[in-house]
């Protein structure tokens, strides 16, 4: 017995510390891995939540043609709606991702039309045209790259908003699962205890 419980020790010992040198420094991280840590980790908190809930019904079911109580079917339904709320909450974060990295692209080619909007940019772009038109050519590469400018000024106003919508749902999805888990998970705990 004795022995059993020094390899068990150092069992723990060894792959406990590897699994703790894992762990992942989120503030070291960019804005865009640190979204997808914390994705992961409401992956994993949906999964618990889902093991939870087959946990308390596969324990009411084992006694067997015993109905569920009205506050039983009550923590059932609240748990549900809180792997729902959790699993809304990592669709918004996604979606918040890809609205991120859309406004950056579409920043950075602003910034690119407003560079090949310098006269000397157009000269430039225009130079190799071998044309006599070419005052003609630059008015009508300038004014491509203004109808441009309006039409990626006009995209990244939308997307700035989709964002800021995105980020509002996503504070308060998270703000309702966090009030959820504070409220059903510990009324689950004391269910599971006694019975």
């Amino acid at each position: 017995m004795p022995i059993r419980i020094i390899v068990l020790l150092t069992f723990l010992t060894i792959f406990g510390g590897s699994v703790f040198a894992q762990t992942v420094d989120v503030q070291a991280l960019d804005p865009i891995q640190r979204i997808a840590v914390e994705m992961t980790t409401v992956s994993r908190n949906v999964a618990d939540l889902n093991k939870s809930l087959k946990d308390f019904v596969a324990k009411f079911e084992k006694v067997g043609g015993v109905s569920l109580s009205e506050k039983q079917q009550r923590l059932v339904f609240g748990l549900e709606l809180l792997v729902r709320t959790e699993e809304r909450v990592a669709t918004l974060q996604k979606f918040q991702v890809d609205l991120t990295e859309k406004l950056g692209q579409n920043r950075a080619r602003l910034a690119q039309i407003e560079l090949d909007l310098r006269p000397e940019s157009i000269d430039r772009s225009t130079n190799f045209e071998g044309s006599t038109r070419t005052v003609e050519i630059r008015e009508n590469r300038r004014a491509a790259l203004l109808a441009e400018r309006a039409s990626v000024s006009s995209l990244v106003s939308q997307i700035q908003q989709n964002l800021n919508e995105a980020s509002e749902a996503l504070r308060e999805a998270q703000s309702l699962a966090y009030r959820l888990r504070r409220s059903l998970l510990p009324e689950i705990e004391r269910e599971i205890i006694s019975h």
